[in-house]
C-alpha cells in the first residue's frame, strides 16, 4: 500500500471533503473541495480532522474535474483543508482543467503569500498561476475575524487575477456566513466561517 506521501507524488488529491454547491466558501456559487492534511497546524484551526496526513478519499485530478463540471450553475472551486499547498501538484493540474471551462480558484492557505513566492517551488507557482484569489496566512486564534472570507484577521486577500475583484460578494464585504446542509443520508454539514 502507497503512503500518503507516495500517493499525493503520484497524481492523486487526498480529499478530506467536497461539497458540491456553497454560498459561503468564496464568492458566488463555488463548489468546495477541501484536502486531507496539513503541515502549518495552526492552534484553532478550524478543520482539526483535516490536519493529519493520512489517505481520506483519493480521487485523480481528471476525475474530480468531471464532478465538478457536472454542477450546474458554479461560478468557481474554493480549495481549502487541511492545507492545499502540501498537495499543488495534483491541484494544479485540476484547476488547469476547470480554469479552461470559464471557473474561478479560490485558496484558503495557512501559508503567507511571500512565503509561497520566496519558496520558489515550481509546484506551487503552477497552482498560484491559476488561482484568482487566495486567503493567505496563519489561522490565529487571538486575532478572530469578522471580515469577509478570513479567519483571522491577519490573514490577506490576495487577488492574483482581475476575475473576481470586481464580484458583488467582494465588494459589499459580505461579512462571514455559515450555512446547514442536510445531505441525501440525513447529515448535518456545517460550513463556511462564523
Amino acid at each position: 500500500m502507497n503512503t500518503p506521501s507516495e500517493t499525493l507524488k503520484g497524481g492523486l488529491i487526498n480529499m478530506a471533503a467536497f461539497l458540491p454547491t456553497s454560498l459561503v466558501n468564496g464568492p458566488g456559487l463555488r463548489t468546495v473541495v477541501w484536502v486531507q492534511g496539513c503541515p502549518r497546524r495552526c492552534p484553532g484551526c478550524f478543520n482539526q480532522d483535516m490536519l493529519e496526513v493520512k489517505d481520506r478519499q483519493l480521487v485523480s485530478a481528471i476525475e474530480l474535474a468531471g464532478r465538478i463540471l457536472a454542477e450546474s450553475g458554479i461560478e468557481g472551486v474554493t480549495f481549502s483543508g487541511g492545507e492545499p499547498f502540501a498537495q499543488a501538484a495534483a491541484l494544479a493540474v485540476l484547476a488547469e482543467l476547470l480554469v479552461e471551462h470559464g471557473l474561478t480558484i479560490m485558496i484558503f492557505t495557512g501559508y503567507r503569500y511571500e512565503e509561497l513566492k520566496a519558496a520558489a517551488n515550481p509546484e506551487w507557482n503552477r497552482l498560484l498561476a491559476v488561482t484568482d484569489l487566495l486567503v493567505a496566512g496563519p489561522y490565529i486564534e487571538q486575532q478572530q475575524s469578522r471580515d469577509y472570507l478570513r479567519g483571522s484577521a491577519n490573514q490577506e486577500l490576495i487577488f492574483l487575477t482581475a476575475r473576481l475583484q470586481q464580484h458583488p460578494d467582494i465588494v459589499n464585504q459580505a461579512g462571514q456566513a455559515r450555512e446547514f446542509i442536510i445531505d441525501n443520508a440525513g447529515n448535518i454539514i456545517v460550513s463556511g466561517l462564523g
